[in-house]
């Protein structure tokens, strides 16, 4: 696995987030349910420049959709 940012404080993900970008992989919502356990993670591999450990490509929408907020 390439090197990664560091990770955000524990207390800002939940238990399955957490599981997926300290494993690298993209913790991204990708469709999410009524039902507990329906949420649809991205899974692909995080991105080596992202803050978030998204992937490149849901690391580069949020840079797009609000880049005064990214990272923060």
């Amino acid at each position: 696995m390439p090197e990664l940012q560091p990770m955000l404080a524990r207390s800002r993900y939940c238990d399955e987030e957490w599981e997926y970008a300290s494993s690298g992989s993209c913790d991204r919502e990708l469709e999410c349910g009524i039902y507990p356990g329906r949420i649809v993670r991205c899974g692909q591999p995080s991105s080596p420049n992202s803050f978030y450990r998204w992937c490149d490509e849901h690391d580069r929408d949020a840079r797009d959709e609000n880049p005064a907020a990214y990272g923060k």
